[in-house]
């Protein structure tokens, strides 16, 4: 065992790594969501709705 990390071969924890990747996870999963929810809010333009009227 590595007498710094207390684990064999000098490997890290893996609960450091853990808690690092949920942050940076909890981050683009907001980003994501509010990138989501900006594009479901945003209104149709009219010139859009008129071709697709053109279709039915």
């Amino acid at each position: 065992m590595s007498p710094k990390t207390g684990s064999p071969r000098g490997e890290t924890s893996a609960k450091g790594v853990e808690k690092k990747t949920s942050t940076k996870g909890q981050d683009v999963n907001g980003a994501l969501r509010r990138a989501y929810e900006s594009t479901v809010d945003e209104t149709i333009p009219q010139s859009l709705l008129d071709l697709l009227s053109k279709l039915d």
